[in-house]
């Protein structure tokens, strides 16, 4: 897809920086895009880090260069999903190796680290993941739970924070603000609307073609019937 926005694929994004923060960061945003993309009726044909880009240096910017149409079957197009959320996971974990600083390249990692590899020694993998997003990843490894990553993050603030309150209610103080628990998912469709724009423009373009055809057979069969009845009384 192409765009106006300066971009830095995620394999070289990656090697400069190491903030556990920052990476975090960039996997939620990076769930966010592909469930937009899911929602749009697109998957992503090629999850790898170097056909990912961040665009602008903006950790909310994700664009997945190469999509894939999803299928109209309902099981086939729900494999799809759970297999875009796998993938994605997957990677995110050898990424988390990456960032370690094992001394290997993005490519060598995600060459070895293989599906039953992982699912294998999950315990082993996990030690390089942030402890608190342990059970999201064990959940898609080794339970196939088709669950986006920014979802997770979201109930997990939302319960720490219901924990906050609790903790401070507990303790007699009444000096803070009740906080605002976020509801929904986060959302940066204003964003996505922009970077995926030919999502929209490929079923436009369908739409359009769809109409055309019949359309034109008309004017055809028209202009036929006048140019008979033109001739027959002349």
């Amino acid at each position: 897809m192409n765009n106006n926005y300066e971009s830095i694929p995620l394999d070289l994004w990656i090697m400069d920086h190491q903030s556990e923060e920052d990476i975090r960061t960039v996997f939620i945003n990076m769930d966010i895009a592909l469930k937009y993309i899911h929602d749009h009726g697109y998957c992503v044909e090629v999850m790898y880090p170097s056909e990912i880009e961040i665009l602008n240096n903006e950790l909310d910017h994700i664009q997945f260069k190469k999509l894939i149409e999803l299928s109209k079957d309902p099981n086939i197009r729900a494999n799809m999903i759970r297999e875009d959320i796998f993938n994605s996971a997957l990677m995110k974990i050898g990424l988390y190796f990456y960032s370690d600083g094992l001394g290997l390249s993005i490519n060598e990692i995600l060459f070895h680290l293989k599906p039953e590899v992982l699912k294998e020694n999950f315990d082993s993998y996990s030690q390089v993941i942030p402890s608190g997003d342990v059970p999201y990843y064990r959940g898609v490894i080794l339970r196939n739970a088709t669950v986006y990553f920014c979802d997770f993050a979201l109930e997990k603030n939302n319960r720490e924070l219901q924990e906050l309150e609790k903790q401070l209610e507990s303790e007699g103080e009444k000096t803070w603000e009740p906080v605002q628990l976020q509801k929904k998912s986060p959302s940066n469709d204003r964003i996505n609307d922009n970077i995926y724009k030919q999502i929209n423009g490929i079923k436009d373009a369908a739409f359009i073609s769809t109409l055309a055809i019949p359309t034109l057979v008309l004017i055809i069969a028209v202009i036929i019937v006048v140019f008979i009845w033109i001739m027959s009384i002349a």
